[in-house]
């Protein structure tokens, strides 16, 4: 099955690549503002940040007609990753009380939520995403031979699926005994 000249697996190898390098991106920062190594920035317990493999395959799908207007792809890249990171601590704090990041000490920040240094951070990423990282990203999917990808989309997706339900059934249950998580914000 095909959409937009990719095959649907590519999708999915495509959005846990974006959710890996997420994470990792994550751990760096994270770990330069605290001084101190940085490893649990996900969710759950596999090394995804889900939210990356959303916004570079939602910007792949979404954005793309303004790749070639940089200033226009930098206020749409800056103005829908900040909304998606908006929805998704709202989500969060309904379910969990809390969201896994903190912008409080930051700047022009609503809530710890979102805050302007980050939102001009996403338009350069973005900026990033089209001009060099999406290209990169679809050659090196592109190479994976097609029955291996299928089943490396397939075992991803069922890796993470599992892992997710069990973190998110157990934080349901024990909102009280979510592990530390630096830089998480917990809403009263």
């Amino acid at each position: 099955m095909q959409t937009l000249g990719m095959e649907i697996h590519n999708f999915a190898l495509w959005f846990f690549i974006f959710s890996f390098f997420g994470y990792i991106l994550e751990c760096v920062v994270l770990s330069i503002e605290n001084h101190k190594l940085i490893y649990n920035r996900g969710f759950c317990h596999l090394p995804f940040c889900i939210i990356y493999g959303i916004g570079g395959v939602g910007a792949f799908l979404v954005l793309s007609p303004l790749k070639h207007n940089l200033p226009l792809l930098f206020i749409a890249s800056s103005v829908s990753a900040t909304v998606l990171e908006l929805i998704t601590a709202r989500i969060m704090i309904r379910l969990f009380g809390s969201f896994w990041w903190d912008y409080s000490k930051k700047k022009y920040n609503y809530k710890g939520i979102i805050c302007l240094e980050s939102s001009v951070g996403w338009g350069f990423l973005g900026i990033f995403f089209f001009c060099f990282l999406n290209g990169f990203m679809q050659s090196i999917v592109a190479r994976i031979p097609v029955q291996p990808g299928k089943y490396m989309a397939v075992l991803l997706i069922l890796g993470y699926g599992i892992d997710f339900l069990y973190c998110f059934i157990q934080r349901l249950r024990h909102p009280d005994k979510i592990e530390e998580i630096e830089g998480r914000m917990k809403v009263s």
